[in-house]
């Protein structure tokens, strides 16, 4: 039972990233929970050597050290077993359209004529695929010059519409090897696997939580277990002050640089305590919810 921090190891924390583990460490502290650092380090080619260490260092220097911690990686062997598992039940398949065919289609779908207003029942979710490779037998040519096979995990929408992608192979027929998991594929499971009452992160991974949790179902009912998913406060989204997103190239907003500005570690918690309380009241099982701002540009936070 922890509050869990996911950063990925690739470049240094900025001013944004150090305040949503600043909210996270307070979320686990109000609760009287350990604090849970998961570094999602499986996209191998994006993450940096020594990134790692040096958010470790940089969250440590405001006070922040994590009371248990693990690397994505680790759960590598945990990740491919459930993808034999789910490709066997035949809940995923292999998918051979290219990303320039997928957003084109998807584009034209989304600019299809909608029906009148008054026969609309509920808004449904947002297409994530046209449903082509659905119930298609393919062969090594139909795969053709892409580097990898992308493999979907079956919706519950019957056109496929809600088909995400759970993983990539090099062929049709998955190997180790070769087999990378998606994002959302090995942050449900990690998450389920370690049982976490609670998860923060920042309001742009908001539409995540649908996606991990149908995947946090197919995993329960596969165990033969209830499906309990995590609560997910989501911090506000740290911007620049003319709207632009910051990010961890952006200059003047990494921890060293605001050291060497005349910043302290006092100064910085003081605005990161100043705009934030945790309100115990408001965590509940399996809530969604946040800040009340999914943005805030550095002058409102006092940069």
């Amino acid at each position: 039972m922890s509050v869990r921090f996911a950063p990925s190891p690739t470049g240094v924390f900025h001013l944004g990233n150090l305040r949503t583990a600043w909210v996270s460490h307070a979320w686990a502290r109000a609760l009287g929970l350990p604090w849970f650092v998961r570094f999602e380090d499986i996209d191998a080619p994006r993450s940096i050597p020594g990134a790692r260490e040096k958010q470790l260092e940089d969250m440590a220097r405001l006070g922040l050290v994590p009371d248990r911690m693990s690397l994505q990686s680790a759960q590598r062997a945990r990740h491919w077993e459930l993808f034999q598992a789910i490709v066997i039940e035949r809940g995923a398949y292999p998918c051979v359209c290219s990303r320039k065919d997928l957003r084109e289609a998807l584009d034209q779908l989304a600019s299809a004529p909608h029906a009148p207003h008054a026969v609309r029942r509920q808004e449904p979710e947002p297409p994530v695929y046209h449903g082509r490779c659905r119930g298609r037998v393919l062969t090594a040519a139909d795969q053709g010059a892409l580097p990898t096979v992308a493999w979907r995990m079956k919706g519950a929408a019957e056109d496929g519409s809600q088909d995400m992608i759970i993983a990539r192979t090099a062929k049709l027929t998955p190997d180790e090897t070769s087999f990378t998991p998606a994002y959302q594929w090995a942050c449900a499971i990690d998450d389920s696997d370690g049982g976490f009452p609670l998860l923060v992160r920042a309001w742009d991974l908001e539409s995540s939580a649908r996606p991990q949790r149908a995947i946090q179902a197919w995993l329960a009912s596969r165990e033969n277990r209830e499906a309990k998913f995590p609560a997910i406060f989501h911090a506000s989204l740290l911007i620049g002050n003319d709207g632009s997103r910051l990010e961890k190239r952006t200059r003047g907003i990494t921890l060293d640089e605001l050291f060497a500005a005349g910043w302290t570690k006092q100064k910085i918690l003081d605005r990161f305590e100043k705009s934030f309380t945790p309100v115990l009241s408001d965590f509940a099982p399996a809530k969604l919810w946040g800040e009340p701002r999914r943005e805030i540009t550095l002058k409102e936070l006092g940069f």
